[in-house]
């Protein structure tokens, strides 16, 4: 419900990390949403509360997507303290014994590779997100959330859509996953079903040739001349 009005064939989201171009059509996008969501509903028994410890990542926007879908208050954090009062989340390979710490109950491992690849060897009672997902439904059927609870920060993240934009808009994102006004930005952008071209490291890319090559028409953390700021 979060990717607004769009053709499912167009792209939703694309991710540059160095030279790796990953690219997810609505379509693609969705069934990843599915799965994670029925991972978390019939492989996680509905966890009222979903940490996400992650960098920028088309993963990492699935998995908020997931998150709402299931019903969930989604956590996005910044750090594995800030995970406490989970009973689930996904996080950073380098955060799976932190968040364990934390006192979260079901932790799953990201590599945080650009096409997802699994982790290496992880630790006890920590489960690796891109080994336990395949297997679920490609289709979700649970009922559609009545509310979308994200929180950042500690507060609860509003979804406050941006005047203007639409599903035609391409919006080049450079930003930590976890700050409070990216989580409302995406939110924003996902909200109007316009496309993300995420950034994680921008200072490994032309930033001016991915801004023209993907036809960017907005920018958020990163400012590339001659294109509008959503700040």
């Amino acid at each position: 419900g979060l990717a607004g009005e769009r053709d499912p064939a167009q792209p939703l989201l694309t991710m540059y990390d160095g030279p790796a171009r990953v690219e997810l059509s609505g379509a693609t996008t969705a069934n990843w949403v599915a799965k994670s969501a029925n991972l978390l509903v019939d492989g996680l028994g509905s966890p009222e509360r979903v940490g996400l410890l992650l960098p920028l990542h088309w993963q990492a926007v699935s998995l908020l997507l997931a998150g709402v879908a299931s019903g969930a208050t989604v956590v996005v954090a910044r750090e594995a303290s800030e995970l406490e009062g989970c009973d689930a989340a996904f996080v950073h390979e380098p955060y799976a014994v932190p968040a364990l710490d934390a006192g979260v109950d079901e932790v799953l491992a990201l590599s945080g590779h650009p096409l997802g690849a699994p982790c290496g060897p992880l630790p006890p009672l920590v489960a690796d997100y891109a080994r336990e997902v395949p297997s679920y439904g490609d289709g979700w059927s649970g009922p559609a959330p009545t509310a979308v609870r994200v929180e950042a920060a500690g507060a609860v993240v509003p979804v406050v859509p941006v005047p203007g934009l639409t599903s035609a808009d391409r919006v080049l994102l450079s930003a930590t996953f976890g700050d409070p006004d990216a989580v409302r930005l995406l939110l924003a952008v996902l909200t109007a079903g316009a496309g993300l071209v995420l950034l994680p490291t921008p200072d490994d890319v032309d930033v001016t040739k991915v801004a023209a090559d993907e036809c960017a028409s907005r920018t958020s953390g990163i400012t590339v001349e001659g294109i509008p700021s959503l700040g």
